[in-house]
């Protein structure tokens, strides 16, 4: 009788130009949705607009607080909270990657636990990540004390460690676990006496712009290194 089900409704936010028209990375604190991005999420924000959501949360990042506000435009009472805890894994310097270590550096840096990557791309501590992700979460579910619809406006990396926690996969790779720009999970959570007693995924990843993924072929991490790859000059280290 004292039990009740959260569901989250956690989104990563459109596409981002990361790097601007000389293939110069954009500081991505301060990136903002593209108009490709703005677009995956007004049909992402279509499939949501009979879902009433009891609270709404994003990072800090303007692209995360961009893409919730487009998500409940159309809520006057929906206000979104921010929370630095969210934020996307942060990252080294990509031009201090030397070439030889750049494919399994950021091609495969989701496989942080195979290639004992301690860190993300010579930035944040993988362990400290998931950590910070993984607190906020389980701080947030437990202090909701009834049943109701949570929309969480999130990052790429921020997505796949809180599915990895639904799979109980704590400090294991993330690479398996692909989110799309402007995709949707949705993520059920079971409380019992304040304890969290029960977890599921009802669905993964799922892009309303593109639902077959006719058009998205590459992993998040593909891209930036073949991005990578044309601004360095070193096209050959591919073959």
């Amino acid at each position: 009788m004292d039990n009740y089900w959260l569901r989250l409704y956690l989104v990563r936010h459109g596409h981002v130009a990361y790097f601007d028209e000389q293939n110069q990375p954009i500081n991505p604190k301060f990136a903002l949705l593209s108009a490709r991005g703005i677009a995956q999420i007004q049909h992402l924000a279509e499939q949501l607009k009979q879902v009433e959501f009891g609270r709404v949360y994003s990072s800090t990042m303007p692209r995360s607080i961009q893409t919730a506000e487009i998500l409940t435009a159309s809520r006057l009472k929906s206000r979104t909270v921010a929370y630095d805890e969210i934020r996307e894994i942060r990252s080294g310097r990509l031009r201090e990657i030397q070439p030889d270590h750049a494919e399994l550096e950021i091609k495969y840096a989701y496989c942080h636990k195979t290639m004992q990557h301690s860190k993300f791309m010579q930035g944040e501590v993988w362990s400290d990540f998931e950590h910070r992700v993984l607190s906020w979460l389980e701080g947030m579910i437990l202090a909701t004390s009834q049943a109701q619809n949570i929309l969480i406006s999130s990052h790429d990396a921020v997505n796949r460690v809180m599915i990895n926690w639904v799979y109980g996969r704590q400090g294991q790779d993330l690479y398996g676990q692909e989110q799309d720009y402007g995709c949707l999970n949705i993520l059920d959570v079971e409380i019992h006496k304040s304890r969290i007693l029960n977890k599921r995924i009802k669905l993964q990843n799922f892009t309303p712009y593109d639902p077959n993924k006719s058009n998205l072929l590459n992993s998040a991490m593909d891209d930036v290194y073949d991005i990578y790859t044309k601004a360095n000059g070193f096209m050959e280290l591919k073959k």
